[in-house]
C-alpha cells in the first residue's frame, strides 16, 4: 500500500472525527442550551416568542431560582412569566430560539444574511413573510374614577398571579381553567395581528353584528384615511348613542400561531369614539372562522389545515379594559348631570303668582320681563 493511500485514509478518518465532534457538540448545545453565538434575527426575541408561544416544540423554562425580593420588579420576562429581567435579555429564550433555528425552524425570523438559505418545505404551510410592524397596546389612559386604588390593584393582581403558568393550552379540559382566576365573568380579550400590527385588547363579541376598529388604533397603523369607504348608516349601541362611522376598510388579519393559524381579510367599521378596546371582532367573522369560544376557559379555538388553532384570552387585559370603561362611564354621567343642571337654570328672574287664593300651594312662576298685559292674560288663563 502506497504512502499516498495511507495518508488519504488518515485524512478521511480525521474528517469523520471532526464531523462527529461537531454533531455531538450541537446535540449537547441543544440539550443543555450552551450556545454562545446566536443567529441574527430580523426582529426582537420578544416578538419571536409572541409568534411561537403555542408551538409544541418550544420548551418552556422552569421557575426562576433567584430570590424574588432581590429581583428587579420593573422588568418582566414573558418567557419565564416572572419579574427580574426583560424578555429580550432572557438567556433561556435566546438558547431556545437558537435550538429551533438549528433544527431548521423559524426561517421567517432569520436576518437578511440568512434569507438565501430559506427553502420552502413541501407539505408545510407558508410561513409569514415578515414580522409585525409594531405593537398596539392601549388607547385609553389610566383609571381616574371608580373604586379605591387598592381595590383596583387587588382586582388585577388576582388575575396576574394566575397567569404565571408555564405551558400553553392544547385542549379544552377542566385542568386548563386552573391558570385563570375563578370565579370570573370577564369578556374574552385577545391579541390579533391586524394590518401586520400586533394589536392587543381585541374584544371577542358574539353579540356584535359587525367588526369595529377604533380610530386611534387605525391611526397607529398609519393607514391613509382616504382608503376608507364612506358609510352613511349610523350605529347604535355605544352607551345608547348614535355613532356615524368614518368608513369601512378591508384589512388582513392573522389569528393563531404558525402553522395552526388563519389569515383572512376582514371588513372593519372605523369608529371615532372613546373605548378601552382597540378593536371588536363580531359574530359574522367568528362564524366564518368557525370559531368556538369558551368563556369558562377564556380561550378561542378554530380548525385549520394543520390542526386546531387556539388563542388564549388575556384576563388581566380584560379587567383593565373593564375598569377603564367604568371610568369613562362615570365621566359621561358627570357630563350629563352638568348639562342637565345648566339646562334647568332659568334665563331670567321669576315671580311667584298665586293661582288659587284658598290654596297657597297652588302657584306658578312667570318671568318678570314679560309684558303686563301678557302676564295678566296668562294668569287669567291658568286660573
Amino acid at each position: 500500500m502506497g504512502i499516498c493511500t495511507i495518508w488519504s485514509r488518515v485524512l478521511v478518518q480525521r474528517k469523520l472525527k471532526l464531523e462527529k465532534r461537531d454533531r455531538d457538540g450541537e446535540k449537547a448545545g441543544s440539550s443543555s442550551g450552551q450556545y454562545s453565538n446566536y443567529t441574527p434575527l430580523n426582529t426582537s426575541f420578544d416578538q419571536v416568542l409572541m409568534q411561537i408561544k403555542d408551538d409544541p416544540s418550544l420548551k418552556w423554562p422552569e421557575r426562576m431560582k433567584e430570590d424574588p425580593s432581590k429581583r428587579n420588579k420593573s422588568k418582566y420576562c414573558r418567557f419565564h412569566c416572572d419579574h427580574g429581567h426583560d424578555t429580550n435579555e432572557c438567556y433561556d429564550l435566546k438558547q431556545q430560539i437558537e435550538v429551533l433555528i438549528r433544527q431548521g425552524k423559524l426561517k421567517n425570523f432569520l436576518g437578511q444574511d440568512h434569507k438565501k438559505e430559506r427553502q420552502p418545505m413541501k407539505g408545510k404551510a407558508e410561513e409569514p413573510v415578515r414580522p409585525p410592524f409594531g405593537e398596539i397596546k392601549m388607547i385609553v389612559g389610566g383609571m381616574s374614577t371608580g373604586s379605591s386604588s387598592k381595590a383596583k390593584k387587588t382586582y388585577l393582581r388576582v388575575v396576574q398571579n394566575f397567569q404565571l403558568s408555564r405551558q400553553p393550552l392544547r385542549m379544552i379540559r377542566e385542568e386548563d381553567a386552573r391558570r385563570l382566576h375563578h370565579p370570573h365573568d370577564d369578556v374574552i380579550v385577545i391579541t390579533l395581528v391586524i394590518a401586520n400590527y400586533m394589536t392587543k385588547r381585541v374584544l371577542v363579541d358574539n353579540g356584535s353584528l359587525t367588526n369595529i376598529l377604533y380610530y386611534p388604533a387605525f391611526q397607529q397603523m398609519r393607514i391613509n384615511k382616504e382608503l376608507l369607504h364612506p358609510m352613511n348608516v349610523s350605529l347604535i349601541g355605544f352607551r345608547g348613542m348614535k355613532v356615524l362611522p368614518l368608513g369601512t376598510i378591508f384589512l388582513p388579519v392573522m389569528v393563531g400561531s404558525y402553522p395552526r393559524q388563519i389569515n383572512k381579510k376582514v371588513n372593519f367599521l372605523v369608529v371615532d369614539c372613546s373605548s378601552s378596546y382597540n378593536a371588536i371582532i363580531g359574530r359574522p367573522t367568528l362564524y366564518s372562522w368557525r370559531v368556538a369560544t369558551s368563556t369558562y376557559h377564556f380561550s378561542v379555538k378554530f380548525p385549520t389545515e394543520y390542526g386546531i388553532g387556539e388563542v388564549q384570552g388575556d384576563q388581566l387585559a380584560a379587567r383593565e379594559c373593564y375598569l377603564a370603561m367604568l371610568a369613562m362611564d362615570n365621566q359621561m354621567q358627570m357630563m350629563n348631570i352638568e348639562e342637565r343642571r345648566v339646562l334647568a337654570e332659568p334665563i331670567e328672574a321669576l315671580k311667584d303668582v298665586l293661582l288659587d287664593e284658598s290654596n297657597l300651594e297652588k302657584f306658578t312662576r312667570i318671568g318678570t320681563s314679560m309684558e303686563e298685559k301678557m302676564k295678566q292674560d296668562l294668569v287669567k288663563f291658568l286660573r
